[in-house]
């Protein structure tokens, strides 16, 4: 297992701080390869963004090792609990804590900005890491009743057998650990606690789950169904067969409308004002010199250039004893080119490459990070079953920089987007203020913001030519509430992703049926299509009719200008050579019987099953185990709520309703929290 200098670090994370992504501790540890690796440290940095992340990885070395480190974090969080479960409570202090590193990490990561308002509403992200630590804490009091503790010893043994926090040896690295500590801000002592917390958990989840499996009386009857194959010979319409079909005459064109106007019925539309803005329409509120957008321009100049070329040399070794072998000369003072040719079984491999050429992501970004000049100092895998390998990134050719005064207003926009996601948060209560008995038109006016005057839609958000009204599409509380209106009348105003709006029903347009010449060119196009599949399927009918009666499937076909192809064999998934509707109704016959089948544009076909096999023991393997991790994870889902019911008829479990009505009150707008 290989140690990346660019993944020591353990970042900030989602919802259920403890799930299952980090691996449970066991002797066999995990698989060697790079892929593995970078999955094991991506679980970690995931698990470590809850309140336990303030304290991960780094703690048991201060018993196991004997490392001494200042406690500079204090006595621990205060504020008013949430949750009291056995002797352990969720705090107020430590769910806002958890909600803040959430909201700055959306607007970083995803430049996406959320409010505490947003935070707060019901099924919100307050109330999902609320939940998940609630969750915890009712596993960890269920440990503490039973006993259960993870020891400082099997901590330290569990990183160095993951290969977290661990030098070129695989021995656990102090100056790491006391590198994150003191990015955390985290004592030894809430390292040790967390960690051993975060495996107490793992202990008790793993003994619940692990003996989860898939019953047979679920999974034989998929099994049968998916695993069985058939062989079908099929026949095709050609062109040949429609070549005599008579296009319609206008009388025909007119017949077949006078039948089916109701077709082209168009439904009650309604015409629709808006008025929306965004914290785009603060940009230019956010006062910025031309000074302070150069210096970030100058600073940031990677973020405003193509991507840079490497020139890299990757050692690929004929195992992972030859290429640490490698890296073992190199260590020790000799340059790349006397270590390989001191070396057998090394390859070197030099190429010129740009991030886009890197297929592997994991690789893309290890490559992109590896400081040049330097043979990475552990074995790898890029992928399982790849050769293992060390990399050199030789040189660096940075990208083109865009010209600055190309690059100018997305930099202006990019320091601008703070200041004025403040001010659209800021404008929420005088917008909704404005919004109570004035006309769009004079509340755009003392906002500044333009109204949208929209074509009429009907319920789906669709305009008469078929093109959808995004903005209403995208607000599907507003499109019902507007067909509930009566013309004049104004909609609430609406929190979305970073958008305020509000509307006005202006016009119910009732529902019609286009005229003929209008749809003239449809209605002669779909009379066409129709005659031609009747052509299809009395061709398909007559080669059906001659099988039977005894001719030989290919000439029956010829006979009928069908087209008769080899025999093909498959499963009920079919695949890409065949139309899935062609399956489904092959899959329909019986073995010996021949058919009609339409594929899915409604063409005639002709099938005839030549053989079913049943499930052979490879298929059934395989199927057995595509089921079992989904079936498995449904399963275990359903259990896990009633895991943690009986967990709570175990424990303590009491929850300040009072208090927490209040936490999430305090979250929101004042005009929202009344």
């Amino acid at each position: 297992m290989s140690q990346f200098p660019a993944v020591k670090r353990v970042s900030p994370s989602p919802q259920n701080a403890l799930a299952s992504r980090v691996p449970a501790d066991n002797q066999s540890g995990c698989t060697s390869s790079f892929r593995e690796f970078r999955r094991m440290i991506g679980g970690m940095r995931k698990f470590a963004r809850s309140k336990w992340a303030l304290i991960l990885l780094f703690i048991p070395l201060v018993i196991a090792l004997a490392v001494t480190l200042p406690d500079t974090f204090g006595g621990g969080m205060s504020g008013g609990t949430l949750t009291k479960i056995g002797e352990r409570e969720v705090k107020g202090t430590e769910v806002r804590a958890e909600i803040d590193r959430a909201i700055r990490r959306a607007l970083i990561e995803e430049q996406k900005v959320i409010s505490l308002a947003e935070a707060a509403q019901p099924g919100g992200l307050a109330e999902r890491e609320l939940l998940s630590m609630e969750y915890q804490d009712t596993v960890l009091a269920f440990a503490d009743k039973m006993g259960i503790r993870a020891s400082a010893e099997t901590l330290k043994a569990y990183l160095e057998r993951n290969q977290v926090l661990t030098n070129a040896f695989g021995k656990v690295d102090v100056a790491s650990i006391r590198a994150e500590a003191q990015d955390r801000g985290i004592s030894p002592l809430e390292f040790e606690q967390f960690l051993q917390d975060f495996l107490t958990q793992r202990y008790v989840e793993v003994a619940a789950f692990s003996a989860v499996n898939l019953p047979d009386v679920l999974s034989e009857p998929f099994i049968k169904y998916f695993g069985e194959t058939r062989t079908l010979s099929l026949a095709r319409p050609t062109p040949a067969g429609i070549a005599g079909v008579a296009p319609p005459t206008d009388a025909d064109v007119e017949a077949w409308y006078n039948i089916n106007k109701e077709r082209f019925t168009q439904p009650e539309r309604r015409r629709i004002s808006a008025l929306v803005y965004t914290p785009d329409d603060f940009l230019d509120q956010a006062p910025l010199t031309d000074e302070q957008v150069r210096a970030e321009y100058d600073a940031s100049i990677k973020l405003y250039s193509t991507p840079e070329t490497r020139d890299i040399v990757e050692y690929n070794g004929t195992d992972r004893n030859s290429v640490q072998g490698f890296i073992d000369l190199v260590m020790q003072g000799l340059t790349p080119e006397e270590a390989l040719a001191r070396s057998t079984g090394i390859t070197p491999i030099e190429r010129k490459v740009m991030p886009e050429q890197i297929e592997d992501e994991n690789y893309r970004k290890f490559l992109f990070e590896l400081p040049a000049g330097r043979v990475h100092n552990a074995p790898f895998q890029v992928t399982e079953g790849a050769p293992f390998q060390t990399a050199l990134v030789k040189t660096i050719t940075p990208g083109t920089p865009t010209p600055f005064e190309q690059a100018a207003e997305q930099v202006r926009r990019n320091l601008a987007l703070p200041e004025a996601s403040r001010l659209y948060e800021e404008s929420a209560e005088p917008f909704r203020d404005a919004a109570g008995g004035q006309s769009l038109e004079e509340i755009g006016k003392q906002f500044g913001l333009p109204v949208y005057n929209l074509a009429p839609v009907n319920a789906q958000g669709r305009t008469a030519n078929g093109d959808q009204a995004a903005l209403l599409v995208a607000n599907r509380d507003a499109m019902r509430d507007l067909f509930t209106l009566a013309p004049g009348q104004m909609t609430t105003v609406y929190e979305g992703d970073n958008q305020r709006s509000m509307f006005r029903l202006d016009e119910i347009v009732p529902s019609s049926i286009l005229p003929l010449a209008d749809v003239k060119d449809e209605v002669r196009q779909i009379v066409m299509a129709e005659r031609q599949l009747a052509a299809m399927e009395a061709a398909a009918n007559a080669m059906v009719t001659a099988v039977k009666g005894g001719a030989q499937f290919g000439a029956a076909a010829t006979a009928s200008k069908l087209e008769a192809l080899p025999a093909i064999t498959l499963t009920r998934e079919g695949g890409q050579q065949i139309d899935q509707a062609l399956v489904t109704a092959g899959f329909a016959l019986k073995e010996g019987e021949v058919g009609l089948i339409r594929g899915s544009s409604g063409e005639a076909w002709v099938a005839r099953v030549d053989a079913i096999i049943p499930a052979t023991p490879e298929s059934t393997a395989l199927i057995r185990m595509q089921m079992g991790s989904q079936v498995n994870q449904s399963l275990q889902q359903d259990l896990a709520e009633v895991f943690q019911r009986g967990l709570q008829n175990e424990v303590e479990f009491k929850r300040n309703e009072e208090g927490i009505t209040a936490f999430f009150k305090g979250m929101q707008p004042q005009d929202t929290a009344q």
